[in-house]
């Protein structure tokens, strides 16, 4: 299944006109969607995508801690584990949902091992990682000035390692600190974020509202519709980056039918039609040449001028597609997340796949990479030796016995072994084997490299070679 796919399958169930501003109908038009109340309402749900994840992320964080906190988790994702979809299991998160309309904030970073990984990656509410702090980006801990464009402190940012402006008064602010020892020093990670604080500072009078619950309040169960009001409540606060989609975005909205905070459906719209569009869009710039360039052996990742930051808001479809296959993404410099042509894998209870490294996956030293197992809803996938994911914690081994992160180890070829909870396979693949659903069905697995050197993305190394076959039984 494609990505577009993924993600569009899940939208959307002729039209006239109203004059539109140039840079609105050349909007439009480079993006070839008509110019008129069809084209506006398909570029407006593309648009708006990513704010039913923010909605997903913002409402739960709100409701447990409220806005500008950072509540973590105290332990790495399990089966158990439901509200978050595609977790990875090598960091504990921590997440806060940000208001900066009435204040600024203190984020304090406090010091970490040397060598372990760790990034603070911040975004407004479409994903746009726009900055971060963080191991790969060679921070240094201490106190942040988190700031809106109305801030009124000082320019100077004395007494802060930065100030860093958002460009939108909400947003988010998602931790990640990565668990070491195959998930033995859990207490030591929990240790570094009770260290953690995001403290308001410098509150100042707003004319826009608080980020609360009430905005998520009596969204219509329709999607479309859904994805239509909320892009309308939270037009004020979250408007675009450039001053060319400053110039153009408002219009596209209205002539859609989004105004003053609400959202009322043009009568000549059918929103079934708009979501084929979507569709239609979703691929082309999917099957286009360069989007998705090919790392060989069937491998591709979304190309890294996209990655994370979107050209600052303004390639609105990578955007989409992103936020619901991996909503906050990190930068290509921190993080790497290369996918199979075919996304979701499916095996019987008989069968297996074989996933063979040409050798160790190129991290910098303080970076890890790992392969992790989802259901097909996007679910870690319970199986009776709790392994999500194999990577460079899992004690994996050579076809010898030896372990390939042993000391001393040397690089070389190893393989993991994907296949059914319920059919171990013999002892020897036992820490290289990443459990499929029990009975067979569909899945997907995530390849993730965190801090990745230039061997990843250059051409240089050699990607997993993927085979399917009988499943491997004592």
């Amino acid at each position: 299944m494609q990505p577009h796919h993924l993600l569009f399958a899940l939208l959307f169930g002729s039209i006239q006109c109203a004059p539109l501003s140039s840079p609105s109908s050349d909007l439009l038009r480079s993006l070839n969607l008509s110019v008129d109340e069809l084209g506006a309402t398909v570029f407006s749900l593309i648009y708006g995508t990513p704010l039913m994840n923010f909605y997903q992320l913002a409402a739960g964080t709100l409701t447990s801690v409220g806005p500008n906190f950072i509540g973590h988790r105290n332990t790495t994702a399990t089966a158990s584990t439901k509200n978050v979809v595609r977790p990875n299991v090598d960091t504990i998160y921590g997440t806060a949902a940000t208001d900066l309309s009435a204040t600024d904030l203190v984020l304090v970073v406090p010091p970490m091992d040397a060598d372990r990984f760790y990034l603070f990656a911040l975004y407004d509410p479409y994903g746009d990682n726009f900055a971060t702090i963080g191991s790969v980006a060679a921070s240094k801990p201490g106190k942040y000035l988190l700031r809106s464009s109305e801030s009124n402190c000082d320019d100077d940012c004395e007494g802060y390692q930065g100030c860093i402006t958002f460009p939108t008064p909400i947003g988010t602010i998602l931790v990640r600190i990565e668990v070491k020892n195959n998930g033995t020093d859990v207490a030591e990670v929990n240790s570094y974020f009770s260290k953690v604080s995001l403290t308001p500072i410098n509150p100042r009078k707003s004319s826009l509202p608080a980020l609360s619950l009430a905005d998520f309040d009596t969204l219509s169960n329709n999607t479309a519709v859904s994805t239509l009001e909320l892009t309308a409540r939270l037009e004020s606060r979250s408007p675009p980056e450039t001053a060319d989609f400053q110039a153009a975005v408002p219009g596209i909205l209205a002539l859609a039918g989004i105004s003053n905070g609400v959202y009322t459906k043009p009568a000549s719209v059918n929103l079934t039609h708009a979501s084929e569009l979507v569709n239609a869009s979703a691929a082309a710039f999917t099957n286009a040449p360069g989007n998705y360039p090919s790392f060989g052996n069937g491998w591709s990742i979304l190309n890294s001028s996209y990655s994370g930051t979107f050209e600052s808001g303004t390639a609105i479809i990578p955007r989409a597609l992103t936020a619901t296959a991996l909503y906050l993404q990190n930068q290509a410099a921190n993080a790497l997340y290369p996918t199979l042509g075919a996304t979701q894998l499916s095996l019987t209870d008989s069968e297996a796949y074989v996933f063979t490294f040409s050798g160790k996956p190129p991290v910098a030293s303080d970076g890890f990479w790992s392969v992790t197992m989802y259901d097909d809803a996007g679910y870690l996938v319970p199986n009776d030796v709790d392994t999500y994911a194999v990577g460079d914690r899992s004690n994996i081994t050579f076809p010898s016995g030896d372990l390939v992160y042993g000391s001393g180890a040397k690089d070389g070829s190893f393989q993991v072994l994907v296949q059914d909870a319920n059919v171990p396979p013999p002892s020897n693949w036992t820490a290289n084997w990443l459990p499929a659903p029990s009975g067979g069905g569909d899945f997907t697995v995530t390849f993730r490299l965190y801090a990745p050197t230039t061997g990843a993305s250059d051409g240089s190394y050699a990607y997993p070679v993927v085979t399917k076959g009988d499943a491997i039984t004592a």
